[in-house]
């Protein structure tokens, strides 16, 4: 079945079989390589997968219930950072948990155009080593972060290592996201846009293999091969602007979304504590609660996880932000 049903084209539908029905505009991307699109090179792929086991392997379970390996796990980040050029600063959540902030413009400079965010969580749900949720998203954005071109340009770009996603802290005051979006909020930051990536390495071929919600099913694909691009109303045209960049630097099949935030699955993650600040934030996912069967459990493990496929995400994210064909391949 033919599955590029639209391209750059939104469409308006009633998202019906819930406590909601409200306009949703979807995009369907799932189109063949762009022409002229590289595959990720050998070197980046190794380098994901390398970083993805050492998250998953090497440190393993990383929250409060095991704060040691959190704390290495922060540490470990924090230096990759630091090796790629980047000044950080923790910013603290509870006194065990941290964000990590960081920046490549000099602290005292003043940013002439809002601020690009790009952030990932590095804690696990308790019980799992967590290798596509979310030692796949830190790989891709520390892999992101090794490009010198990022945040180094007339843009400030800031890269966010989140803390404390997972439950029992999702969606409360300790949300390490909700933390950083309030404190930018006082500080009257604005933000162009916010990027986030979660769980963006499992992925499946078989017929069937994609779940949705109530509705979608009737005209998104059925198999688990393409990342997905989340926003709500307001996000809109971000949604749109990263797909259209994505697919021009990517090998990976994209498609997007801009629906209600109120719709179950839409707000679990760190760009939904943004939205609730009047900010443009996407969450770039492969959606793991509706394709991944490892989701949340101690089968969430590195050979489950698509290196390459990751890789492919750090190359349509270049392209997203400005810096493709810039970093080492």
């Amino acid at each position: 079945m033919r599955r590029t049903l639209l391209v750059g084209v939104g469409i308006v539908v009633f998202i019906c079989g819930s406590a909601l029905a409200s306009p949703a505009r979807i995009t369907l991307h799932v189109p063949p390589r762009a022409e002229g699109t590289e595959a990720p090179s050998e070197a980046r792929v190794a380098r994901v997968r390398a970083d993805i086991t050492h998250l998953a392997v090497t440190i393993g379970e990383r929250n409060h219930q095991a704060p040691s390996a959190l704390a290495a796990a922060e540490a470990w980040a924090e230096a990759e950072l630091v090796t790629a050029g980047w000044s950080v600063v923790r910013q603290d959540i509870d006194g065990v948990a941290h964000n990590l902030v960081a920046t490549r413009v000099p602290v005292d400079a003043k940013p002439d155009r809002p601020i690009v965010l790009v952030g990932a969580h590095l804690d696990t749900a308790e019980g799992t080593p967590g290798a596509d949720d979310n030692a796949s998203g830190v790989a891709a954005l520390l892999e992101l972060a090794r490009n010198p071109r990022l945040g180094a340009g007339g843009r400030e770009v800031r890269v966010l290592v989140y803390g404390n996603e997972e439950p029992p802290y999702f969606q409360t005051a300790k949300m390490g996201s909700r933390v950083h979006a309030q404190a930018a909020k006082a500080a009257g930051e604005e933000f162009a846009a916010v990027w986030v990536l979660e769980s963006v390495g499992y992925y499946d071929e078989a017929a069937g293999s994609q779940a949705w919600p109530p509705g979608f099913g009737l005209f998104m694909p059925g198999t688990a091969d393409f990342l997905m691009f989340v926003g709500n109303p307001a996000s809109w045209e971000q949604v749109q602007t990263g797909l259209r960049h994505f697919r021009a630097g990517s090998t990976l099949p994209a498609a997007g979304a801009s629906v209600p935030g109120s719709l179950e699955g839409v707000d679990w993650s760190d760009h939904a504590e943004y939205w609730r600040t009047g900010q443009s934030a996407v969450m770039v996912t492969d959606m793991p609660p509706l394709r991944n069967p490892h989701y949340h459990e101690p089968t969430d493990l590195p050979d489950r996880v698509d290196a390459v496929r990751v890789a492919a995400v750090v190359d349509g994210m270049e392209s997203v932000l400005g810096v493709r064909g810039a970093s080492p391949r």
